[in-house]
């Protein structure tokens, strides 16, 4: 009876085990925007394990304390336990006592030791890895459990290791959150791809925002060489007929030489009734510079509703122009409409 006890004792501390060892990783390992955003959806047990990515030193300590109370439990009552099963297996062979109380001994000590790595470790942390999110759902609320009924002996362990950090100028889990570089969320984004996670054409976008990001006008523009303009001078009939001939809603306006654009016209302002000039019907123009970041110039075109800008040097020539179309093709590709050749 007192074996089968000790056994049941053993296999209830290795499960213990396990449940530590695996909400220690797991919590470590999930995305706390993921956990955030089920919160935020009322997913199942998402709200307690919000408040355990949160509070995450805290809860790390927990996790410490339980794996150490169980490992010392293993330990206690593994290895009596093996010996006492294991001592008539060895008495049968007719051994002296003495060599039966080494083999049980030693036996005793390496099965535990087996069980308490291999089933109450390695297994559990391989399972919290793989599937942190659904081990961080499925523990939340236990290990929360085990905090408020150990709250004392944590918040003691929890201080005293606050200030052996403080001593090395390091800070708590929570205060030291994890940020990744550019170039490690690329990795990051790169593995994605080769796990099945994202397609070729995700990984092509993305990657383009990262290069968007130093993009100046001078690398999307078109060079004023390519440009095609209209004569202020021009009449309406004059200007339509251009416009029939072009393949473009809008196109910008010169006076008296192209390097001078006073604006642009909308090819669907030249089918108004009684257009004595076109300069009627010119729309104010912004104007960049070369070296000025995409980012910026898509902002300033967003804010004041343009889809094109001309573009000046750094000695204020003109050098071209760009639109809006030109700066989203350096993020989702070229944009061909019906009239593209």
């Amino acid at each position: 009876m007192g074996t089968t006890i000790s056994l049941i004792t053993f296999i209830v501390l290795l499960a213990l085990t396990g449940f530590f060892v695996a909400t220690e990783f797991a919590i470590v390992k999930v995305r706390s925007s993921r956990i955030n955003y089920l919160a935020e959806q009322n997913y199942k047990n998402a709200q307690p394990a919000k408040k355990v990515v949160e509070h995450l030193d805290e809860y790390l300590a927990a996790c410490q304390l339980g794996i150490t109370i169980t490992a010392l439990g293993i330990g206690m009552v593994g290895e009596s336990t093996f010996e006492f099963i294991l001592h008539p297996l060895y008495s049968s062979f007719g051994l002296s006592e003495t060599v039966i109380h080494v083999l049980t001994l030693v036996s005793a000590f390496i099965i535990a030791t087996y069980l308490h790595v291999v089933v109450g470790e390695m297994a559990p942390k391989t399972i919290a890895i793989q599937k942190a999110e659904q081990v961080t759902l499925f523990f939340a609320r236990p290990i929360i459990l085990f905090y408020k009924l150990l709250y004392p002996f944590i918040f003691i362990l929890n201080g005293s290791a606050r200030m052996i950090l403080s001593l090395f100028g390091m800070k708590p889990a929570k205060e030291s959150e994890l940020y990744h570089s550019e170039e490690e969320l690329k990795m990051l984004i790169k593995e994605s791809y080769q796990g099945g996670e994202i397609s070729s054409t995700e990984l092509e976008h993305i990657n383009k925002v990262f290069i968007y990001d130093e993009l100046v006008v001078k690398d999307c523009m078109i060079s004023k060489d390519n440009m095609t303009m209209i004569n202020s001078d021009a009449s309406q009939q004059e200007a339509i007929q251009f416009v029939k001939n072009g393949y473009y809603t809008r196109y910008p306006v010169y006076q008296d030489n192209k390097t001078n654009v006073i604006g642009y016209l909308h090819a669907k302002d030249l089918l108004k009734d009684n257009i004595q000039d076109i300069t009627e019907l010119i729309h104010e123009i912004i104007y960049v510079k070369e070296a000025d970041a995409i980012q910026n110039v898509l902002d300033k075109m967003k804010k004041q509703r343009a889809h094109i800008a001309i573009v000046h040097n750094e000695h204020g020539e003109l050098a071209g122009m760009i639109t809006m179309e030109d700066i989203l093709e350096n993020i989702v590709g070229n944009i061909e409409d019906e009239h593209d050749k």
